[in-house]
């Protein structure tokens, strides 16, 4: 499984090559990079070898947290998808989509990681709204990126500012609807998603996609 992702991602990245090459132009800059930040929790998540409470375990879960809104993020890189000159509609589309895809697979395996580790000290009933409450933060991290435009570097540049931005939205959620329409919606989806390919009859429901070791 783990050579077919890397075929996966290397294939969006040779679209964007050839769209570069093609147009000259480097109009989809951001899916590289969207890529990369999309790793970042597949990184942290595989990092962890073991169930122990320590700070070195809980330094990688924090920044698994931060970062895991950020795969699925890229599928909101769609809102980008219109008519260009000079490149196929379709192109794009493929483009699009294959980023959206790897990101969003980068981000649950992670997240398999992660529930795997839960199990080794919490029982399936502990561990379930675990995985349901990180759903639910990541569709809000979701909006936050896409909306409200803060990355999660924004944590340590601009602490205050977030902060302040996410305490209005969570003392007076009524005057937020659209913030917890996709906050909800994003949540749902992925969860589904996740439970999904769970019971798919392949690798991904058997282990972890980087083992964990005891």
């Amino acid at each position: 499984m783990k050579n077919i992702l890397i075929c996966s991602v290397g294939f969006s990245f040779l679209l964007y090559v050839f769209r570069v090459w093609y147009t000259g132009s480097f109009l989809f800059l951001f899916i590289p990079w969207n890529l990369f930040l999309a790793w970042l929790p597949l990184l942290f998540s595989s990092m962890i070898r073991d169930s122990k409470f320590s700070m070195r375990n809980v330094l990688l879960f924090s920044l698994w947290l931060l970062f895991f809104p950020n795969s699925p993020y890229l599928i909101t890189d769609l809102f980008h998808l219109q008519e260009r000159a000079g490149v196929p509609l379709y192109y794009d589309l493929v483009l699009l989509f294959m980023a959206a895809w790897n990101g969003l697979l980068m981000g649950l395996y992670s997240l398999r990681n992660i529930e795997q580790l839960l199990l080794k000290r919490f029982s399936v009933v502990q561990v379930r709204p675990m995985i349901l409450s990180f759903f639910v933060l990541c569709g809000f991290g979701i909006y936050l990126g896409r909306y409200d435009r803060y990355n999660s570097w924004h944590l340590i540049t601009q602490p205050l500012d977030l902060a302040q931005g996410i305490l209005s939205k969570v003392i007076s959620p009524a005057s937020h609807p659209r913030v917890w329409a996709v906050t909800i919606l994003f949540a749902v989806v992925l969860l589904l998603i996740y439970e999904t390919l769970k019971k798919m009859p392949a690798h991904f429901s058997e282990q972890a996609f980087l083992s964990n070791k005891n």
